[in-house]
């Protein structure tokens, strides 16, 4: 098989997953929702640190006694948070910081809506599908804007 080859026949199986033959590394696009978690999050860093960029497991520890949700950073592929690359962990992952970007602010206060679903592949957003949705959609019945908004 080729290289071409083995491109095409990676490109035929991966909206369901399967191996490239050349590496063996498993590609599949996955269907990434936006949840009540993320908007949650979303909102708490907001209220944390505004637009400015904070560290996100401070805001988890104190809000939900919780450091490892991780939620939060799949805003980023529709745009709504941002992380600051600049600071790493001294073990060169990571550090942690984030902050909410002016998009992720308009969804937040009921400024803008966003497509329900990201298409995420080899951890990047390739486009998106579904209805467009508010920060309350995304909420559901597990969490109350109005009272998140107000603490």
């Amino acid at each position: 098989m080729t290289l071409a080859e083995a491109k095409t026949w990676l490109r035929e199986r991966v909206e369901d997953g399967a191996h490239c033959p050349c590496c063996t590394q498993f590609a599949k696009i996955y269907k990434r929702k936006v949840n009540s978690s993320m908007a949650r999050g979303l909102i708490l860093m907001w209220r944390a640190f505004g637009q400015e960029f904070g560290y996100v497991q401070d805001v988890r520890r104190a809000t939900t006694g919780q450091r490892d949700n991780r939620e939060e950073s799949k805003l980023r592929y529709w745009g709504l948070v941002q992380e600051e690359t600049d600071i790493v962990r001294p073990d060169g992952g990571r550090a942690g910081w984030w902050r909410v970007t002016d998009r992720g602010q308009d969804w937040l206060l009921h400024r803008s809506t966003i497509p329900k679903y990201a298409r995420v592949y080899d951890n990047r957003c390739i486009g998106f599908i579904g209805e467009q949705v508010t920060i309350v959609d995304a909420l559901g019945d597990r969490f109350d804007y109005r009272e998140l908004m107000d603490q």
